[in-house]
């Protein structure tokens, strides 16, 4: 018997709910492949509609009334969190008072006993109690397609996930005397029936790459879990299944997906374990199942009956109710839920969740501040919205290639955003735009400044790689290949071998080294590409760039850096300091090109939230090659809204507020004793494991006492890691006097003194107002947003309201004049005087090792750590702090119920899997009827195919790009231009870097050029498209010359039931008339009563 199919209520046009709706199941047990077809092959977060799909009721709370609009005094709001207004901003429910209430709308639930990853759902009341801040609209959830460069950056050096450097980092998993499960599951139940398999091997590679995971390779837990229970022909299959399981969950995040859904995902029974286990790990690992997804056990489990009187039940306390706590805790509810049935058998009740929060609000830093003034008019986009400024984290860099922000807040909150424009203007300190070919040069020799500096970057430890078959995959096919050795048997035998590699340096990933080509002016982090870093002798790259070299200057003229970077010392701002200062003798550099260099700078520390001569040298960009992808954007009523709904949905998390924590009692073994966690008002709670999500910047301010102390290998990771802050001033205004087309525009600022070539002059103005945004987009009234960035950040902590806001209205009518009216309303953050976060976000400090957020993220006993500062794949972010979360309530679990278990063998062998089949024959014959009806399908085709031959095949699609037969034909010039300038020991250019060129050489190439290779793949269009016509014209004379063989044959020669058939119907018949037996519910019971 299959598994229902997955639905989802409310669809929305473009199949993406709206609001955050809780989906629904159907009640047939029988998978229906209808459901699958229409949905949009092209988007993995756009679920299968189904005409059984609800249209359920809505239930909303008051929404926020925003009343009479008043003429406001001008006003300054001087914002540290200390002076945060309780009555103003409570998150919690019960105290939350109408005015800061939010319209929450879900649907009524049909509630249907269904199984989950343990055969057992609990239901779970639905009521919402939310401030969420939501836009009830549809919403476009694709991923942009897969490709075969993006796939491997979609694995990045995970080093959260590597856990204690591969020999601690894989997830636990155990082997030996494992029972097999029973699986109720057809094979294929859940891969859609009438979908290509080309078509659905698609979705599930783009599941993957929206998942963090490489489609056609093992991320490194998988080979450690694996590696002796499978061989490498089968790692094929493998990808498949656990492709295709992501897919059902990225397809529809607001349901789980169950075990038996999981299963049915594999196409030979054979396989039924493997895909049990793969669930198990996808799981536990946060990549399905995360987030505001409905888990119901069922009522089997939920009613307590089976537990003792006396049941124990374990405790696990959240301290922080910011991104990381309230994900951990949202993941550990659901891990609870899905695996209550192994809590049960223990004698345990599922464990509960507390999250001690010390502010009066929900997000931590990431935090939507209500405005006190209203618009004269409110936009129709923001009825019932609130009207907030982000004192904090701001904005989503991309949804794509898998940001589980994306999952959060479109496929499961529904929550308005609005992309952000990324045309950027700088303004020169005198008000007057810059020449926009001047800033183009500016910021390639800036990035060639970054470039070089790339060179002493620290390199991470090669992961190893062990990949499917990757047409087999694209096609959607499994490997029919068979090997008698495992992974680890196949790699000691190699080892074995003389002049081998040994097993760790086997199956190794190439080791790509990335270069700066670019920064992102809203967040000013740096976009590298593959290459190598400072290939090319400084003047002749100069050329390259468009600088006119100085007069005398030779063309081999090169940098000399390496001095510099071997102080004592020696930080990422002191080296490129040097490297700028070097290149003032090779290229002409005037007082506008340092202002415009230094507003790059700024911008570099703006992402970093410290001065860049306080970033490490080796770590300054440690999460290079990490980014999304995809538009920037802001949510529409407050970021908050993100954290809020982790609190209330699906169900309200135990979360309390206004408490403080003074201590933390742990014990440094997992079996040592329970920990305490103390709080400021001297209550305390006992818990059985603690999360510790309290920032790094309290952590070294030592506000928070451990007992016992921290080890050192903790405490000094705490020290060397460093902790700056990013300040804003938010201006909101009547009417808005800039372009409303704009959101984002600079300004270059001066030194003391204004003609300075000298790099050190900057450092205190360059971060000042040197970056606004408009938000008035999603903030709903007219407000200006500036950026204090670097010492600007620091100065602020110290500068008077009264002063800042004077200064930023001077800048502002440097740019626009004196139009520029005085705000109504002023908001100064403050977060290093924030005795909660003391700053904003981590960065790389000067002393810091490769492994120092490995560190941050080690478990010591019974207590675990997460917090944006222990990613060290997405450090500084939101969405990294959530991430640090899930995988600290995977430590969590894997501790309470051990590792994963793992029967052996995992793979029945065939010879094995055939001798049950034969046995299984001999005692349940085959169907007569499908064996007759088989034996006919088969003879009418060979009689088709007889008479007319097999049918056309379709002309394979050629290349039919300008630039392929481009860069084919111009590869040696390519390769040449890589090789001149090139630096003595930089050794070959690599094909990359090839290919990197070739691109360059195209975009630069003259229009007369690019026409030849145009017309060229106009030709092959041209004559593809003669050859599809052919093929259309064959294959549908081949269709009709079959149809009509197959409607002569099927009169001429009729399949007829045999006697045997008959006989076997009637004793059917016979045996469900004693089956059936009668039930009807009284008209009380139907009414309820």
């Amino acid at each position: 018997m299959g598994t229902p199919s997955r639905t989802r209520a409310g669809q929305a046009g473009n199949g993406l709910a709206k609001g955050p709706l809780k989906g629904l199941r159907e009640s047939g047990p029988a998978h229906d492949p209808s459901r699958h077809s229409s949905s949009n092959p092209n988007n993995p977060l756009s679920p299968a509609t189904s005409t059984s799909d609800s249209d359920q009721g809505h239930r909303g709370l008051p929404r926020d009334s925003t009343g009479s609009v008043e003429d406001i005094a001008p006003e300054i709001v001087v914002w540290t969190e200390s002076m945060d207004n309780p009555s103003m901003e409570i998150d919690s429910p019960g105290s939350m008072t109408p005015s800061v209430m939010e319209t929450v709308t879900t649907p009524s639930l049909t509630t249907l006993s269904l199984p989950t990853p343990d055969e057992a759902t609990e239901e779970q009341g639905a009521s919402l109690t939310s401030s969420l801040s939501i836009k009830l609209e549809s919403s476009d959830l694709s991923s942009i397609p897969p490709s075969p460069s993006s796939s491997k950056a979609t694995t990045p050096v995970d080093i959260d996930s590597s856990k204690e450097l591969l020999a601690q980092a894989a997830r636990p998993s155990h082997t030996g005397d494992t029972p097999r499960r029973r699986y109720n599951v057809r094979p294929k139940v859940s891969i859609p029936s009438d979908l290509p398999a080309a078509e659905y091997a698609m979705q599930c590679i783009s599941a993957a790459e929206s998942s963090r995971l490489n489609p056609y390779a093992l991320h490194e837990e998988e080979y450690i879990m694996l590696r002796d229970h499978i061989s490498h022909a089968q790692v094929t299959t493998y990808l498949n299944i656990r492709n295709g399981i992501l897919r059902l969950f990225v397809r529809n995040p607001q349901i789980a997906v169950t075990r038996e859904e999981a299963v049915g995902c594999a196409k030979d029974p054979r396989w039924f374990d493997v895909a049990s286990v793969c669930f198990d790990w996808l799981v536990r690992g946060g990549y399905i199942n995360f987030g505001c997804v409905e888990i119901r056990p069922s009522r089997k489990h939920a009613n307590n009956k089976d537990l003792p009187a006396d049941g124990k039940r374990k405790t696990v306390v959240v301290i922080g109710a910011g991104m990381a706590g309230l994900g951990c805790a949202r993941q550990l509810e659901g891990l609870f839920l899905q695996y209550s049935k192994k809590f049960r058998e223990r004698g345990e009740d599922i464990p509960q969740v507390i999250v001690i929060e010390a502010r009066s609000r929900v997000g931590g830093r990431v935090y939507s501040r209500p405005f006190t003034s209203r618009p004269n008019h409110v936009p129709e986009s923001f009825v019932g919205k609130r009207f907030t400024a982000e004192m904090g984290g701001m904005i989503i860099t991309g949804f794509d290639r898998g940001n589980p922000i994306n999952i959060l807040l479109r496929g499961q909150l529904g929550l308005a955003y609005r992309p952000l424009r990324p045309d950027t203007t700088l303004y020169d300190s005198n008000g007057k735009p810059v020449d926009l070919q001047r800033d183009q040069l500016v910021e390639k020799l800036y990035n060639d400044c970054l470039d070089r500096v790339s060179e002493y970057k620290f390199q991470h430890p090669s992961s190893k790689l062990i990949e499917g078959n990757r047409e087999l995959i694209d096609e959607g096919k499994d490997s029919s290949a068979e090997a008698h050795k495992t992974i680890r048997q196949a790699e000691e035998s190699t080892a074995a071998q003389p002049h081998s590699l040994p097993v760790s340096e086997q199956n190794i990933a190439p080791q790509v080294n990335r270069v700066p080509v670019s920064s992102d002016r809203a967040t000013g982090r740096v976009h590298t590409e593959p290459g190598t870093p400072g290939a090319l002798k400084a003047a002749y790259k100069a050329k390259l760039m468009g600088w006119s070299i100085k007069h005398g200057v030779d063309d081999n003229a090169d940098l000399d850096i390496e001095p510099v970077t071997k102080e004592p010392n020696a930080t990422l701002g002191s080296v490129v300091d040097k490297i700028i200062a070097q290149y003032r003798e090779i290229v002409d550099l005037n007082a506008q090109d340092y202002r415009l260099m230094n507003w790059h700078v700024a911008n570099l520390e703006y992402s970093n939230a410290i001065n860049y001569n306080q970033l490490s040298l080796q770590g300054w960009d440690i999460d290079a090659g990490n980014e999304w992808e995809g538009n920037h954007t802001m949510v529409v009523g407050g970021y908050q809204s993100v954290p809020r709904g982790l609190m209330h949905i699906p169900t309200q998390l135990d979360v309390r507020q206004k408490s403080p924590v003074s201590r933390i009692a742990y014990a440094c073994e997992n079996n040592g004793g329970p920990a305490t966690v103390e709080c400021e008002d001297g209550s305390k709670i006992e818990a059985d494991f603690v999360v510790n999500t309290i920032p790094l910047g309290v952590l070294k301010h030592g506000n928070v006492k451990f007992t016992p102390p921290l080890p050192s290998w903790k405490s000094d990771a705490i020290g060397r890691l460093g902790f700056g802050v990013l300040n804003k001033v938010i201006l909101v205004y009547k009417e808005p006097f800039w372009d409303e087309e704009r959101d984002i525009f600079g300004v270059l600022r001066c030194p003391p003194n204004r003609h300075s070539l000298d790099q050190k002059d900057y450092a205190s103005q360059r971060g000042r107002f040197f970056q606004w945004f408009n938000v008035s987009k999603t903030s709903g009234m007219p407000v200006l947003l500036a950026l204090m960035a670097g010492d600007a950040g620091y100065d602020t902590e110290q500068t008077c309201n009264d002063d800042l806001v004077a200064e930023a209205t001077r800048v502002l009518r440097s740019v626009y004049g004196s139009k520029v009216p005085e705000p109504i309303e002023a908001v100064v953050t403050r977060w290093a005087s924030d005795k909660f976060a003391r700053g904003s976000y981590s960065s790389a400090g000067p002393h810091m090792r490769v492994d120092d957020y490995d560190t941050m993220a080690k478990p010591i006993g019974n207590l675990f750590f997460a917090g944006e500062h222990t990613s060290g794949t997405y450090p500084a972010t939101v969405h990294g702090a959530y991430l640090s979360g899930i995988r600290a309530a995977s430590e969590v679990l894997d501790v309470i119920l051990g590792p994963i278990e793992i029967p052996n063998p995992l793979i029945i062998p065939k010879e094995a899997a055939s001798l049950s089949l034969l046995k299984r024959k001999a005692v349940e014959s085959k169907d007569p009827t499908q064996a007759r009806k088989e034996a006919y399908e088969i003879a009418l085709w060979d009689h088709v195919i007889a008479e007319i031959g097999l049918r056309p095949l379709k002309p394979n699609k050629p290349a039919v790009s300008a630039y392929i037969f481009y860069s084919k034909a111009h590869y040696e010039d390519a390769r040449t231009a890589c090789a001149a300038g090139r630096r003595p020991g930089k050794g070959k250019p690599s094909a990359i870097e090839v290919r990197v060129m070739s691109a360059k050489m195209w975009k630069d190439a003259a229009p007369e050029e690019r026409k030849k290779f145009e017309n060229q793949a106009e030709e092959h269009k041209r004559a593809h498209a003669k050859a599809m016509a052919e093929f259309n014209e064959l294959a549908a004379e081949w269709d009709r010359k079959a149809t009509a063989l197959k409607e002569a044959y099927e009169r001429e020669h009729p399949s007829v039931p045999s006697r045997e058939e008959l006989e076997l119907e009637e004793r059917r018949a016979r045996r469900s008339k004693r089956a059936v037996t009668s039930y009807a519910e009284s008209e009380d019971e139907m009414m309820g009563s």
